[in-house]
């Protein structure tokens, strides 16, 4: 289960890295396109059906990958807040099942329709030329598929949990993150040191007597 989860956690963060190469790709067109708009009357062609047909579409679909594995979607809490770590798994497991299942749908409908215009060279027509935007097609099922991967994944990771009291998968969130990252600097940084010299304990900096 972890070699499978770390080969997806790698994809993911690549394309969602890919993601954010778009996005600075995206701000430099649209800003040189207005400033030749302005400046010299003479915009970049076909900027926004660039916008519309592929950066867009890959700023929604290609991170979507990355943002299951770390746990950044939108949760409500309101009924499940105060319930026990393992209740609360029983919840995210029926959660994770269900979203697995709806990805799986749209991934495989996705998958179709991105088969379906790529065969056919699937082009959006402009005033000056032709723009082939089957390529965008894939960016969908790509990023629901990856998706259901992780919702797979969690859905048995919360099951063992329920099951057994112990996570089979990394804790990948950010919040987990940041922890690891401080509980880090303190290891690197050792214990601190009181006015006095004494050494402190723990993260009072109470002095040891």
């Amino acid at each position: 289960m972890r070699a499978i989860e770390s080969v997806a956690s790698r994809i993911s963060g690549f394309i969602a890295m890919i993601g954010g190469l778009i996005i600075v790709l995206m701000m430099t067109q649209v800003s040189l396109d207005v400033a030749a708009k302005y400046i010299l009357h003479k915009p970049i062609p076909s900027t926004l059906e660039l916008v519309s047909a592929y950066y867009m579409v890959a700023l929604v679909w290609l991170p979507l990958g990355a943002v299951t594995r770390d746990h950044e979607h939108l949760e409500v809490e309101l009924f499940t807040q105060h319930l026990a770590p393992r209740k609360l798994a029983g919840v995210k497991v029926f959660g994770c099942v269900l979203g697995a299942v709806y990805a799986g749908i749209l991934c495989f409908q996705g998958f179709e329709e991105a088969l379906h215009q790529t065969e056919i060279g699937e082009v959006w027509e402009t005033a000056t030329f032709d723009i082939p935007v089957w390529g965008a097609r894939w960016f969908f099922p790509l990023g629901t598929f990856l998706a259901t991967v992780y919702l797979t994944l969690y859905a048995i990771d919360n099951f063992v949990f329920m099951s057994k009291g112990e996570r089979i998968l990394p804790d990948r969130s950010l919040k987990s993150a940041i922890e690891t990252v401080v509980a880090d600097a303190d290891r690197a940084m050792g214990s601190p040191k009181s006015d006095d010299g004494a050494i402190g304990v723990g993260r009072g900096g109470g002095s040891a007597d």
